[in-house]
């Protein structure tokens, strides 16, 4: 059997063209038939299309020397405004990283002028990350492609099909998360 040609699928889909997860699962199934796949077509396919996506948004997020973590505080500073400010410990919150590797890209994204810091008002040891006009400016075409983009990779679904994926992924998520 040559893995490469349409054959049909180990899942119940009906699909008629197999995937990558197809072929791996039936090469396991060869050498371990006694083994239960059917959780690896869910996850190995996550797997596999995070990877495809990441790789979609670090080409698009390139376009406007950002990386995903930069992109992450200008974005949770857009999301607040009128203000467009919030303290670093509120930003920790909002993208789940340490507080040094937070500072790093304050640090970056300060020196591209795109946030700014200045001493919190309310506390003279508190600090407030501002997004700046040009960041504003950069993260509103960031976002603009990066919903497009994300549009484009779903659109193999239906909206409704999109909406029950969305439900399933919720409820599994919501598990983890736990």
């Amino acid at each position: 059997m040559n893995d490469n040609h349409t054959q049909n699928t180990s899942s119940g889909t009906g699909d008629q063209v197999m995937d990558q997860i197809d072929r791996i699962i039936t090469l396991w199934q060869r050498v371990r038939p006694d083994l239960d796949f059917d959780s690896t077509e869910v996850i190995g396919r996550i797997v596999r299309l995070e990877y495809f996506i990441t790789r979609r948004v670090l080409q698009d997020l390139a376009h406007y020397g950002l990386n995903v973590g930069e992109f992450d505080v200008l974005a949770a500073l857009r999301r607040h405004p009128p203000s467009f400010q919030l303290s670093p410990n509120q930003l920790q919150s909002m993208v789940l990283i340490s507080s040094g590797a937070l500072t790093n890209r304050i640090n970056r994204l300060e020196s591209r002028g795109l946030v700014s810091r200045a001493q919190a008002d309310h506390d003279r040891r508190g600090v407030i990350v501002t997004l700046t006009e040009e960041g504003f400016r950069v993260v509103e075409e960031a976002v603009r492609h990066h919903l497009a983009a994300e549009a484009e990779l779903a659109g193999a679904l239906s909206s409704d099909e999109q909406q029950q994926l969305a439900v399933l992924l919720k409820k599994m998520l919501l598990k983890v998360e736990d």
